[in-house]
């Protein structure tokens, strides 16, 4: 029997510990981990391929290649020197089956808007970063939130059943007066209706509990079975808006499309070369020929006219315009957005203090209350209104604190600050 006490309580306390293992900063290391955070980073390694794309366009190709021509009169292996002709007997490099084996060779020495592209390309990856910082803020916000909200519930609900516990108390005394014929009847079903009341709001709550658990859960992979302690360690860093960085990369990458487009009107400098090895019987005398032919050359490329350019400088400029106007809205709606929430913050910071005055002082009121209807001077439902005056200011107080850190959390977004420097 002794033993089997020691495991009980050796099972409670490793639970305990276990249940207070998970902290805010454990839950927000654990958004790096997950899928959505795996998707970022893939985003991120297609923008840095998308820099190398472009500057694998710049670099030579060199290919290998066989092949087997069939004609239907003899054709030339190689070009053919006139002198060649001349010489009587000779086997002469045509055939009607010839045999190629060799290489080629070719470089963009300048093309002026690939250039311009790899910036594209570079400035696009730079924002891809950008963008998965702030996804990965985004999501520590949301467990902030969530957690900040669990934190709500569970304290509103202890504030029902501490109320829920008080009106029970206060059943034990009415039933025993109706029991001395000095209360009706009807006193104690508006109680037991009251109770009953209490318990759907509990179980209201508990569902809102379970919702907030799962996107918890389903941010961290973490299934917690009760919120976590939250308290403040650090001030936002009002700075530039993070948000606008990869917007603005983007802005930047519209505008060299712009440029690149352009540049497509430039002139391109381009150098070729093959060299092959071609075999086949002489048509002449059915002898076996074996012949090389190389070449190499430089080419320049002038554009004259190609309506598919200027084309693409329309699309390019409507790009660019497309980008702005979402950098200028994002810039006036989340400066608002900002300063709302910094008055705010400060504004529920003097709630908070008035809240937890108003609470100590339903408290006294309800136990005058209580002494009142007791002695009869006031009827049980100005009781009960007390009951839920003193429950109403406790949601209120707990709202307070709650809507709070979902403030701080969004400031964070907007500012891009690290949640693990501001919260503990």
């Amino acid at each position: 029997m002794r033993n089997n006490t020691l495991k009980i309580g050796l099972s409670l306390l490793l639970a305990g510990q276990l249940a207070h293992a998970v902290t805010i900063t454990t839950l927000l290391d654990a958004v790096k981990q997950r899928p959505q955070s795996t998707l970022d980073a893939l985003e991120v390694q297609r923008g840095a391929l998308g820099e190398r794309r472009i500057s694998d366009k710049l670099m030579p190709k060199l290919d290998a290649f066989a092949g087997y021509e069939i004609y239907n009169r003899p054709s030339n292996l190689r070009p053919v020197l006139p002198s060649e002709m001349q010489t009587p007997g000779a086997a002469l490099p045509f055939s009607k089956n010839i045999s190629r084996l060799g290489v080629q060779f070719s470089w963009p020495v300048f093309v002026k808007s690939l250039y311009t592209l790899k910036e594209k390309a570079s400035l696009m990856h730079l924002a891809a970063k950008d963008k998965k910082k702030l996804n990965l803020i985004q999501r520590e916000a949301g467990v902030v939130g969530a957690v900040a909200y669990l934190r709500y519930m569970e304290s509103l609900k202890g504030a029902l059943l501490a109320k829920e516990r008080s009106i029970l108390a206060t059943r034990k005394k009415v039933a025993l007066m109706v029991k001395e014929g000095r209360a009706a009847q009807s006193q104690l079903l508006t109680l037991d209706t009251h109770i009953n009341e209490l318990k759907m709001n509990i179980v209201g709550i508990d569902q809102q509990r379970n919702s907030l658990f799962a996107k918890v859960e389903t941010l961290t992979g973490i299934s917690p079975r009760q919120s976590v302690p939250l308290r403040q360690k650090g001030r936002i860093k009002k700075e530039k808006i993070f948000a606008l960085l990869p917007l603005e990369k983007k802005l930047r990458a519209s505008q060299a499309g712009i440029k690149a487009a352009k540049e497509n009107y430039y002139p391109t400098l381009a150098m070729k070369g093959s060299y092959t090895r071609s075999h086949g019987d002489a048509y002449n005398n059915d002898e076996s020929v074996n012949t090389n032919y190389g070449m190499l050359g430089l080419y320049v490329n002038i554009p004259i006219y190609d309506s598919s350019k200027s084309t693409a400088v329309e699309e390019a400029k409507l790009d660019y315009y497309k980008e702005r106007s979402l950098v200028d809205d994002t810039r006036d709606t989340l400066g608002v957005k900002a300063r709302e929430l910094s008055r705010e913050i400060v504004l529920l910071g003097r709630s908070f203090k008035l809240a937890q005055k108003s609470v100590k002082e339903q408290k006294t009121l309800l136990k005058v209350a209580k002494v009142s209807l007791e002695n009869e001077v006031i009827t049980q439902e100005e009781y009960l209104r007390y009951e839920d005056a003193l429950a109403n200011a406790k949601a209120n107080l707990y709202k307070i604190r709650a809507q709070k850190w979902q403030d701080i959390a969004q400031l964070a977004v907007i500012y891009g600050n690290d949640l693990r420097r501001i919260v503990k």
